[in-house]
C-alpha cells in the first residue's frame, strides 16, 4: 500500500510539471509584449491576414491565430554597403558607396507584398545607381553629387511605396574614380585651386587699387575743395583790400584836391621817394620820367645857358667892332681890373 502511495504521489507531480509546462508554452505563444515602435501581424489558421498588433501586451489566440515570424520595427533604420561599381556615360569606371535612410509607415503592407524589405531596396538602390550614373558623365557625376543623390531618391521612392516604405534621405558616403583617372582628378583639382587662388588674389589686388584709387579721389576732391575755399577767400581779401586801398586813394585825392596848388610840393616828394626806391634795387633800370618832374631842373639850366649865351654875344661884338690889337689891350685892362 505504502508504494502503491508513494506511486500516486510522483505520478501526480509528473502532471503537474506536465500541465504547468503545457500551460507555459501555450503563456509564451499566446501573449506578446511590443514596444511603442514594434507591430505584430496577425494571421488566421487557414492563412488570412487578420491585422496588426500593439503597442503593449498582446494576446494572440494559438487556438484560432498565428502570429508573424517576427516583429516590425517601425524605426529609421539606414542600409549601407560597400563600394557599388559603376561605369559612367563616357565609359569612365567609379566606385560610389551610397547610403539609404528608410522606415516602415504601412506594416500590413510591407507584410503583405515583399518578403524582404531591407534586401529589396537595397538591391533596387544597386540597381538604380548604376542607372543614374550610367546616364551621365564623369565630371557631372564628380560636380552634380547632389543631382545624384534626388535622382536616386526619386525612384527609389517610387518602388518603396508599393512596399509601404518610406525613403527619407539618400547619400553618398564616398565617390573614387578608379585607376589613372584618380590621379588625374587629383592633378585637375590642384590646378583648378591653384587658377582659383590667383583668381582671389587678383580680385583683392583689384579692389585694393580700386578703394586706393577711390580713397586718392576723395582727397584730391578734398585738397581741391580746400584750395577752391582759399582762393575764394584770398580773392575777397585782395578785394576788400583793393577797395580800402582805393577808398584811399581817393580819400587823398580829394586831400590834394583841397589843397590846390600847394599839391605840388606833396606831390613831388612822393616822386623823389619812389626814385629812392628804383635807385636801391640792385639790377639797374631805366626809368622814363614825366615832363613836369623834370620841368624845375630844365628851366634852370636854360636860365644859365641863356646869360652865357648873351655874355658871349657881346663879347663877340666888341671884337668884331675893335681891331685885333685894341681888343687885346682891353681884354688886358679888364682882366687887370679884376685882379685890382
Amino acid at each position: 500500500m505504502k508504494c502503491e502511495y508513494i506511486s500516486m504521489n510522483v505520478l501526480q507531480v509528473i502532471l503537474i510539471l506536465i500541465l504547468l509546462g503545457v500551460v507555459a508554452f501555450f503563456a509564451k505563444i499566446s501573449f506578446w509584449r511590443l514596444s511603442e515602435y514594434e507591430r505584430l501581424a496577425v494571421f488566421s489558421i487557414t492563412g488570412k491576414f487578420k491585422g496588426m498588433r500593439g503597442p503593449g501586451l498582446v494576446f494572440v489566440n494559438p487556438f484560432s491565430e498565428i502570429p508573424w515570424r517576427e516583429k516590425i520595427d517601425l524605426r529609421e533604420r539606414e542600409i549601407r554597403r560597400e563600394r557599388m561599381h559603376c561605369i559612367t556615360k563616357d565609359s569612365v569606371p567609379i566606385d560610389i558607396m551610397p547610403i539609404v535612410f528608410f522606415r516602415i509607415v504601412l506594416p500590413e503592407k510591407t507584410v503583405l507584398t515583399v518578403a524582404d524589405a531591407e534586401g529589396s531596396i537595397l538591391d533596387l538602390t544597386k540597381t538604380t545607381l548604376r542607372a543614374v550614373v550610367g546616364e551621365m558623365e564623369l565630371s557631372e557625376v564628380v560636380a552634380q553629387r547632389e543631382r545624384i543623390v534626388q535622382e536616386l531618391k526619386k525612384r527609389l521612392s517610387a518602388e518603396a511605396d508599393r512596399w509601404g516604405v518610406e525613403i527619407t534621405t539618400v547619400e553618398i558616403a564616398e565617390l573614387r574614380p578608379r585607376g589613372r583617372v584618380s590621379e588625374a582628378m587629383v592633378e585637375r583639382k590642384t590646378m583648378i585651386e591653384d587658377a582659383e587662388a590667383k583668381k582671389r588674389a587678383m580680385i583683392l589686388k583689384a579692389q585694393g587699387e580700386r578703394e586706393s584709387a577711390k580713397a586718392e579721389a576723395e582727397s584730391m576732391l578734398i585738397r581741391a575743395e580746400a584750395e577752391k575755399k582759399a582762393m575764394i577767400l584770398r580773392a575777397e581779401g585782395e578785394r576788400d583790400a583793393l577797395i580800402l586801398r582805393g577808398e584811399g586813394l581817393s580819400a587823398y585825392y580829394r586831400k590834394l584836391a583841397e589843397l590846390g596848388e600847394a599839391a605840388e610840393l606833396a606831390l613831388r616828394y612822393e616822386n623823389v621817394e619812389v626814385l629812392k626806391k628804383f635807385a636801391s634795387a640792385e639790377t639797374p633800370k631805366l626809368v622814363m620820367l614825366p615832363l613836369e618832374f623834370h620841368a624845375p631842373f630844365t628851366s634852370a639850366t636854360a636860365a644859365k645857358a641863356g646869360s652865357r649865351g648873351e655874355a658871349t654875344t657881346e663879347e663877340g661884338g666888341r671884337r668884331e667892332r675893335m681891331n685885333e690889337s685894341e681888343y687885346e689891350e682891353a681884354k688886358k685892362a679888364e682882366e687887370g681890373k679884376g685882379a685890382k
